[in-house]
């Protein structure tokens, strides 16, 4: 029979014990945290709970993707400040993906000028705090804008000035969802294009027709649709009335502010990421492309890229989740993104601190947590398999 010393001199029976021993251990650390909080607010007459979430908000909010009124609920304004802080944090993630890509490419260019700006560039950003950025588009670019009356005009349909930019509504979005189901349905059908060629390629050395097939449904058709889908909807055109424009959709300075803010910023770490990533990959891959015939930018775009992903992905996921993070300096602007609405409006109002508090920082852990969940498995399905 096994006796419970013996079991202790098992290092495996040893590191449980430790790991539940610690669980343990901070459990009832948070308990006692919560409960001490709940006395002390009981004592200072605060009250606790997230029934508040149920009172009408009253809070006017000026950029609102959701609906919400000022009759709506607390819980309501919370969805808009999430729902502001994912639009202005998907847009910069892409539009700095971009624009880090062509920066970083830039900076190994041959030519020297095209170099060299790119070069001052990424250590003009990286070293100047994103507060500044997010003042200088404020205050240094919106801001010196004209007045609504001599508004820049786009076509006669848009108009940009210091008050935001203001876009045609459709009044019916049902040409606009079967154009949207149209250029979905071309985009699985090329992706199921391209990996069909691919496998065909692997299997007989005969290349499909990938190009043209991706020029007729990515371009040509989704072009197509969408011009029949504005042409046969209503729009709701915005024109100038008093000292303003009414109708249409505001895209309001603080979103354009911050987003391009975050855009130029971020752009600047992942140019370096994308250089350094440029650069691990072998002189003799790209020798080897070269000798097989291929251009240099064929040799960029089927020989080194591919391979620096394995590279860049870990930091550039770093890079991703600091943009949803960063997202935050629009309180500094008045941007409606969660931290001003709900850490701000919401919880002056109402005083529940704790509550407010703990709610935001689970969105931000719950959508960085997915984050770095999706990067992963990109990671994993990129990365080289070895026997």
């Amino acid at each position: 029979m096994t006796s419970p010393l013996s079991l202790l001199n098992d290092k495996r029976v040893r590191d449980w014990i430790y790991q539940i021993a610690l669980v343990v251990f901070l459990v009832a650390l948070a308990v006692f945290f919560v409960r001490n909080a709940s006395e002390n607010m009981v004592k200072a007459g605060i009250a606790s709970g997230f029934g508040f979430l149920w009172r009408t908000s009253g809070i006017e909010v000026p950029f609102v993707l959701t609906g919400y009124t000022q009759a709506d609920n607390i819980l309501g304004l919370f969805w808009v400040g999430v729902a502001n802080t994912m639009l202005v944090s998907v847009i910069a993630v892409v539009l700095s993906t971009l624009l880090g890509f062509v920066i970083g490419v830039a900076r190994l260019s041959s030519h020297w000028l095209l170099s060299a700006i790119a070069g001052a560039y990424i250590e003009f950003v990286r070293n100047i705090p994103l507060l500044f950025f997010v003042l200088f588009w404020y205050f240094g670019v919106i801001a010196a804008l004209p007045q609504p009356r001599q508004s820049l005009s786009v076509f006669g349909v848009a108009f940009l000035n210091n008050r935001g930019l203001t876009i045609p509504l459709p009044e019916g979005l049902e040409s606009l969802r079967v154009a949207g189901l149209l250029i979905l349905a071309c985009l699985v059908g090329y992706t199921a294009f391209a990996l069909w060629g691919r496998r065909r390629q692997e299997r007989t050395g005969r290349h499909a027709p990938t190009l043209r097939v991706g020029l007729v449904l990515l371009v040509a058709v989704p072009l197509l649709a969408l011009t029949w889908a504005v042409l046969a909807t209503r729009w709701d055109v915005p024109a100038l009335r008093g000292f303003n424009y009414r109708g249409g959709f505001v895209v309001i300075p603080e979103f354009v502010a911050l987003l391009a803010a975050l855009v130029t910023y971020t752009a600047g770490f992942i140019a370096e990421i994308v250089r350094g990533g440029i650069q691990s990959v072998s002189h003799g891959q790209t020798e080897a492309g070269a000798a097989l015939g291929l251009r240099p930018g064929q040799i960029l775009r089927l020989v080194t890229i591919p391979q620096a992903l394995r590279v860049m992905i870990p930091p550039m996921t770093n890079q991703y989740l600091n943009v949803l993070k960063n997202s935050s300096f629009g309180a500094a602007i008045a941007y409606p993104d969660l931290v001003s609405l709900f850490m701000g409006s919401a919880l002056n109002n109402t005083g529940q601190a704790i509550e407010i508090i703990a709610m935001t920082l689970a969105v931000y852990l719950v959508i960085g947590l997915a984050v770095s969940a999706l990067m992963n498995w990109y990671n994993a399905r990129i990365a080289l398999v070895t026997r």
